[in-house]
């Protein structure tokens, strides 16, 4: 995929975020990290959206794309922590998608394709998650330092550890939520499969796909 948060599927986990005007990589240490607000965070999440917004082909409220998303997501939240969650699809062929903490939620054309309606509301759960339990802000607290680059992101360097973690958060999470909305749990195991197909190569950012599916299915027989 061309840039979209460097994700595979589920997403967001490398925090591309906008940056003050800079004309060199400039870095921040942990130390710095730990002096932000989480309404700066914030403000760096709304920033890194907009910023993708931009970079990508938002489809239009009225493409039969958004119409079936619009569709997707109607049993799902509105909002989460305060937020109102923004629904949008990207027209672009590499099925991934991300969520922000200011409530952007954005799926590609090419994951809309790929999955059925219950898959893609399991990926949604999940990305629903990482807003729920606020994993950018702990991102930030753990960073180890953060570079600030020259086209105005930037990039967090978060421990590995951390990243794999908030994924199995966020699939917990997403089963919880699933059966709040008395939606059908398969999908999450299932898109796991068809998306681990399509991933070129395995993401440093997410636990090891086979562990990660016998940790969901697991996690839905407690249920």
């Amino acid at each position: 995929m061309k840039r979209l948060c460097n994700t595979a599927i589920l997403a967001c986990c490398l925090l591309m975020l906008s940056a003050c005007q800079t004309n060199k990589i400039t870095v921040m240490n942990h130390e710095q990290l730990q002096l932000l607000t989480d309404e700066q965070i914030i403000q760096f999440n709304q920033q890194s959206c907009a910023r993708q917004d931009r970079y990508e082909v938002l489809a239009s409220p009225s493409h039969a794309l958004q119409q079936h998303l619009n569709n997707i997501v109607h049993p799902l939240p509105k909002s989460i922590n305060n937020q109102i969650l923004n629904y949008r699809v990207y027209i672009n062929t590499q099925p991934a998608a991300w969520a922000s903490l200011n409530g952007c939620v954005r799926v590609t054309s090419g994951l809309l394709k790929n999955l059925n309606d219950n898959e893609v509301q399991a990926v949604l759960a999940h990305e629903i998650g990482h807003i729920a339990l606020k994993h950018s802000i702990k991102a930030f607290r753990a960073a180890k330092s953060a570079e600030v680059m020259s086209n105005n992101e930037i990039i967090l360097l978060t421990p590995q550890s951390l990243t794999q973690q908030q994924e199995l958060e966020a699939d917990e999470f997403a089963i919880n939520l699933l059966k709040q909305h008395h939606l059908n749990l398969d999908g999450l195991i299932t898109m796991l499969d068809k998306l681990n197909h399509h991933q070129k190569q395995a993401s440093h950012t997410h636990p090891d796909m086979i562990a990660r599916k016998q940790a969901l299915i697991r996690k839905i027989h407690a249920n």
